[in-house]
């Protein structure tokens, strides 16, 4: 059983890191976008369709998560469960799904669908959306932060 709860562990870790990472990539990649943005339209789409398969890799990282999760908790009958820091964690995991869900995907979807139809882009529409994906990208980065911070000091 310990090493079935390891394994789960090691496999816990790889979605996070997969979420995280990919997170991180996708932001570095938009703040190379605007710079191109400006510069070379061509290039920033070809940049803007590289980051169409991040959410798939996150995606996969998120489920990883969660049965891994489930999986751990089914081994220790929930001993972290009643544990503030794990309820904490837990709420930080949901909200980074929501977050992802309700902000980052409408927001690429919006600023994709603007760039594809080629409309006449309208300067602060822009800036809006490029607003929005940088607090997005920086909430996200803050909260798998946290999550580990509590993953690591498991206070009661």
């Amino acid at each position: 059983m310990q090493t079935l709860l390891q394994t789960l562990i090691v496999l816990h870790l790889t979605g996070l890191v997969m979420m995280a990472g990919t997170t991180f990539v996708d932001y570095t990649t938009f703040k190379t976008f605007w710079k191109q943005f400006d510069q070379d339209k061509g290039r920033s789409i070809a940049l803007l369709q590289a980051t169409s398969n991040f959410s798939r890799l996150i995606g996969i990282g998120a489920a990883l998560l969660i049965l891994t999760g489930i999986g751990m908790m089914a081994i220790t009958h929930g001993a972290f469960g009643e544990q503030i820091w794990f309820r904490i964690k837990f709420g930080l995991v949901i909200i980074l799904i929501l977050n992802g869900l309700l902000v980052g995907r409408r927001q690429g979807l919006k600023l994709r669908k603007v760039i594809v139809e080629n409309v006449n882009v309208i300067p602060l529409q822009i800036k809006g959306i490029k607003t929005n994906l940088n607090i997005f990208h920086l909430v996200q980065l803050c909260i798998f932060l946290m999550i580990v911070f509590l993953s690591v000091f498991k206070f009661s």
